[in-house]
């Protein structure tokens, strides 16, 4: 018997029928996949549907229609490449690792000083890993910062090490694509070889399944394709982002329609997962239409503990264990039997070959990396669970669990809980609410933290316990009691809260960013792959960010901006910042910002160094990498850890610092120049008069400041420097609106808004009419001014105003170009 759809599943079908891209974003049991059912069954056209694995792709062939292929991404693959490696992939399961040295030529152990060594098989495996996080990666070359993290390693350490790595990873991928390769080949291997020939699937449209936890090189496949483009998931589940998976669904250029009726869980049930959705910064709201006897409640005996981390889990194993009661943990007890032994070789004084321990020589090395190496956070927890109960224990506990069929209970992390559902389901440890900042206020609650609680919460179908979580009450009284205002916060700082002022305009007065982001992507087409620093780990995103912006302002006649010169100061007698460092220091570092300052006014005023001289334009390339370091300071109010600045000493100089820049920052700055040579040429031959960088507007002072890139003879242009350029989307875009609207009284006479893709080279601009019209406004741009004040006016008389600001706005008539 055919089920009647709801409302909003009969909505999203109309939509696929009259052929528009759609995002579908479905709360937790909503039905998302009868709904994509619903939709293949209205059409005779021929469709893909791409599943997350082979077990969804088989139950989805059982409920599609003829004309709907079921597949995973991975079967795609393989018919169009994968195939051609059948051999080899069905040769032996694993090569060694010391075979993987030898057919890399790795023959010596890495010496990184204090008896730390990488040996040759530690050396493979890591090469191994790049090559994985490599065919992870939207990349097309294989990369030092594909390298994973090395435990006790600090960030020069790990870099020289990415290195030496690096050398052998692209010998490991060349070896892999050859025909005649002697390395293993792999299903995540002719994967990326697949997305990186631009593969064009063949149906009139794609179903992609789970699309908040997207594999980015299926997601470029995906967004690539000319064909009618559906997906379908939750972005308020979206809780691998630590594997790198993408949310493809926020920014996609489409309709976007919400399944919110859960037939999972009654009302009840569903007001604590809408609770949570607000601190996960998401605009759905579930109504609960499941069993009506579901409901909140402590219950001893559960279906399910769910909990934050393995550490949690086990803890709560044990507890069931001492009481006699059956119980399984989800995914098993590998994991943490490996790293019990691991903790036993240590303790008994030997090495180990654990992935994330091979480099300790003794266990007080590791305890003594979690407690005071922030690097180290992630293992503390872990950690602790071995020092309180012992290695020996938790071995023993492993043996113990019993088969999920036959435990009366199952424990399980959040993470591994997605996709699953129980009867009864209590919340157990590890959500701790958020700490106090310096000044006693509770800190906001990471979005992502609130989306794995979500997934937890919504695992229940009768009975929920949220015993784990009892501080939520609490916690939103203090926020509440701190009066503190979203209105406080920068243009940019705002548009990251959907319930800011800034936000809320937005969404009233130019609701549909669809039709921009779309001219967006389009431009992206054919575009080269972003250039980006290939021998370095860990590069400085941010203070590569600043450093072109700069050289881009010093090309057109600007200087550096306000906020390098607040970052000087900063050092002056009687400033303070939170961890300053001692007063010759500080001494030290205001004379160099003065001469940095000084420095860049000179070859401001010397056009022919500025156009002729190498050593020039290297030595000012250095010197405003060294600037991104003191507008940070401003910008945060307290130098990084890994920042330049905090390197200093009573006697360091300018040389000193511009001497500490490191050689790929400068190689890549001088990349993203010479991508600019061409498409900003006009840019540049523009008079003085007309060039205005760093703009600052009227309306700056009614939030925590808003200051542009450029704005070009009207041109008002945002300069973008990320590897991930189809990462922008409705946030960038609000952001060029935001400041449109900020000058009040036009007084820079905007009449076209554009981005700049440092990284490609690559200028995409609207004029403000179009820009205004496609993003759903009918309304002259005076009147959304008018209105844009009003509303920042009001929001400041609603709420006190926060002390959080570092950078005074300054008003139009005080900028220079």
């Amino acid at each position: 018997m055919a089920i009647e759809p709801t409302t909003e599943q009969q909505a999203a079908r109309e939509v696929f029928a009259a052929g528009q891209d759609l995002a579908l974003v479905a709360g937790a049991g909503t039905g998302k996949t009868s709904t994509l059912v619903l939709m293949g069954a209205s059409t005779r056209r021929r469709g893909l549907y791409v599943a997350f694995n082979r077990s969804i792709a088989e139950d989805a062939r059982h409920r599609f229609g003829p004309n709907v292929q079921c597949r995973t991404a991975h079967s795609l693959a393989f018919q169009a490449v994968g195939r051609r490696y059948s051999d080899r992939l069905n040769a032996a399961a694993r090569i060694p690792a010391k075979q993987t040295a030898r057919i890399l030529g790795i023959n010596r152990s890495i010496d990184l000083g204090r008896d730390r060594q990488i040996t040759v098989t530690h050396q493979a495996r890591l090469v191994m890993s790049m090559i994985r996080r490599f065919c992870y990666s939207t990349d097309q070359q294989v990369m030092a910062h594909h390298a994973e993290p090395v435990n006790g390693l600090d960030t020069d350490a790990q870099n020289f090490l990415a290195r030496i790595l690096l050398r052998y990873a692209t010998m490991a991928w060349e070896d892999i694509t050859a025909p005649k390769g002697q390395l293993k080949f792999d299903h995540d291997h002719y994967m990326k070889l697949w997305a990186m020939d631009r593969p064009v699937l063949d149906a009139d449209f794609v179903l992609l399944d789970e699309a908040q936890d997207t594999n980015p090189v299926l997601e470029e496949v995906f967004l690539s394709q000319d064909a009618q483009r559906v997906c379908v998931g939750d972005p308020a589940q979206q809780i691998y982002g630590w594997r790198n998976a993408r949310d493809v669904m926020t920014g996609f250029p489409a309709q976007h329609l919400h399944l919110t009726q859960s037939f999972r869980f009654g009302p009840q049930i569903a007001a604590v997962a809408n609770r949570w959705l607000k601190h996960a910064e998401s605009a759905m709201q579930l109504t609960g239409h499941g069993p009506t006897a579901s409901r909140i409640g402590r219950t001893p005996h559960p279906d399910a503990v769910l909990c934050r981390g393995n550490a949690d889990a086990m803890a709560e194993v044990l507890a069931f264990l001492d009481l006699g009661i059956p119980v399984a943990l989800t995914g098993g007890g590998s994991a943490l039997q490996r790293i019990a032994t691991a903790a036993m070789e240590l303790k008994s004084g030997k090495r180990t070959t654990h992935p994330e321990l091979f480099l300790f020589t003794s266990w007080e090395e590791v305890q003594e990396y979690v407690e005071y190496d922030s690097a180290g956070q992630d293992l503390k927890a872990i950690v602790g669970l071995i020092d309180t109960y012992g290695p020996d224990l938790i071995l023993q506990a492993v043996d113990r669990l019993s088969p999920p069929e036959h435990a009366q209970v199952t424990v399980s992390t959040a993470h591994k809980a997605k996709g699953r559902e129980w009867e009864s389901v209590r919340i157990g440890k590890g959500f701790d609410a958020p700490l106090a900042d310096e000044d006693g206020i509770p800190r906001d609650l990471n979005p992502a933290e609130a989306r794995l609680i979500y997934v937890a919460v919504s695992r229940a179908r009768r009975l929920l316990d949220p015993e784990g979580l009892a501080w939520i009450d609490d916690y939103e009284k203090s926020r509440a009691a701190t009066g503190r205002s979203l209105i406080g916060l920068s243009l940019t700082g705002q548009l990251k809260h959907p319930s800011s002022p800034v936000s809320q305009f937005m969404q009233t007065h130019l609701p549909d960013t669809t039709a921009i982001e779309g001219d967006y992507l389009a431009h992206l087409t054919g575009l080269p792959h972003p250039v980006q620093p290939i021998e370095v780990q860990y590069p400085d995103w941010s203070a590569l960010g600043h450093a072109i912006d700069y050289r881009l302002r010093l090309s057109f006649g600007g200087r550096l901006g306000p906020a390098v010169h607040l970052g000087v100061l900063a050092f002056e007698e009687g400033g303070h910042f939170p961890g300053s460092p001692p007063r010759p220091v500080r001494q030290a570092l205001l004379t160099a910002g003065h001469q940095l300052l000084a420095n860049v006014e000179a070859y401001l005023t010397d056009p022919d160094r500025r156009h002729k001289d190498i050593r020039a334009q290297e030595a000012v390339t250095r010197l405003c990498y060294v600037a991104a370091f003191f507008e940070d300071l401003a910008r945060t109010g307290h130098i990084r850890r890994n920042s330049l600045l905090g390197t200093a000493t009573p006697t360091t100089t300018l040389a000193d610092l511009s001497a500490m820049v490191p050689g790929h920052a400068v190689n890549d700055i001088h990349q993203q120049i010479h991508l600019a040579g061409k498409p900003l040429a006009s840019l540049r031959a523009l008079p003085a008069s007309a060039k205005v960088c760093g703009p600052l507007f009227a309306g700056s002072s009614d939030l925590g400041g808003a200051d542009a890139d450029y704005i070009l003879d009207g041109l008002l242009l945002d300069c973008k420097a990320t590897t991930r350029p189809r990462r922008l989307g409705r946030e960038e875009i609000y952001q060029l609106a935001g400041y449109l609207l900020l000058d009040y009284d036009d007084h820079y006479g905007i009449n076209r808004v554009g981005l700049y893709l440092s990284r490609q080279g690559a200028l995409i601009t609207w004029t403000v009419e179009d820009f205004l019209r496609r993003l759903g406004t009918t309304a002259p741009l005076p009147l959304l001014r008018r209105r844009f004040r009003n509303h920042l006016r009001a929001a400041h008389n609603q709420t006190p105003k926060t002390a959080d600001l570092h950078i005074p706005p300054a008003p139009p008539s005080t900028m220079t170009s």
